[in-house]
């Protein structure tokens, strides 16, 4: 009896993970002008050999002609169309990614078949009533896509005009805001100022009290002073304390050892 393999768990997400990343698959279109063809297909492709890009296969009395436009990571074709230049009828087969406009990529591809069909001339016999009514179809498609992205457009534009009224007035407001804070800065910034100069006018001690200071340190000091002491002490200028005790011994109040 064989083991039973127990699964993986990690396989689950991984495929999970695999199928997020790969793009999703593009969208196939086409579209089929009869005419009889007046040549062989050998003579046919002689004609689109001139075109490097074009890539050709012929199955009996059937040219295919490819054209690549882009491919995905495995370097297969995802953005290409067939063009199968058959005997009595042209056959268009194209692909349209999943993220661009069906009907843009119509018009891309009839404008190549177009081309493709002026080289081919004289090798086919074409109703042209067929080519006028496939490009009448066209281009009533080329205006409802065009409509179609201008009424995006228009709606994007009044949704940014509405935004743009919105935030001119934000700026207005913020630029009045401003204006007014910087007011109230500068009166703030004047009354600082003027608070500064009165701290210091307080933060100086008056000529009486430097005297009782003077006298107070003596006391404590078995009547001696170091001027710059006290000075430093008091955060007072030490040509006012020199000032001051002379005052003090001219008024009797002090008097001079030795």
């Amino acid at each position: 009896m064989a083991d039973a393999k127990v699964p993986d768990p990690k396989a689950g997400a991984k495929l999970q993970q695999a199928a997020q990343i790969a793009p999703p698959s593009p969208m196939v279109g086409g579209f089929r002008l009869l005419a009889e063809r007046t040549s062989s297909a050998s003579e046919l492709a002689q004609r689109f050999a001139e075109v490097s890009f074009l890539e050709m296969t012929a199955d009996k009395e059937t040219l295919s002609v490819l054209n690549v436009e882009s491919r995905d990571l495995r370097k297969d074709p995802a953005l290409f169309s067939i063009i199968k230049f058959m005997p009595s009828r042209i056959d268009v087969t194209y692909t349209c990614l999943a993220n661009s406009s069906p009907k843009k990529r119509k018009l891309d591809v009839l404008r190549h078949f177009l081309n493709m069909l002026t080289i081919a001339d004289d090798c086919y016999t074409v109703d042209m009533k067929q080519v006028y009514q496939l490009l009448e179809a066209s281009i009533t498609e080329m205006n409802e896509y065009v409509s179609s992205d201008y009424d995006k457009l228009f709606s994007i534009y009044d949704s940014l005009k509405t935004d743009h009224v919105s935030l001119q007035k934000k700026v207005r407001d913020l630029t009045e805001s401003s204006s007014a804070l910087s007011k109230e800065n500068y009166d703030l910034k004047n009354k600082n100022d003027d608070l500064s100069i009165k701290l210091k006018g307080l933060e100086t001690l008056s000529d009486p009290v430097i005297s009782l200071k003077i006298q107070e340190w003596l006391s404590e000091h078995r009547g001696e002073i170091n001027i710059s002491d006290f000075s430093k002490v008091y955060n007072v200028p030490e040509t006012r304390v020199e000032q001051m005790l002379n005052k003090l011994v001219t008024e009797g109040y002090l008097e001079t050892k030795g």
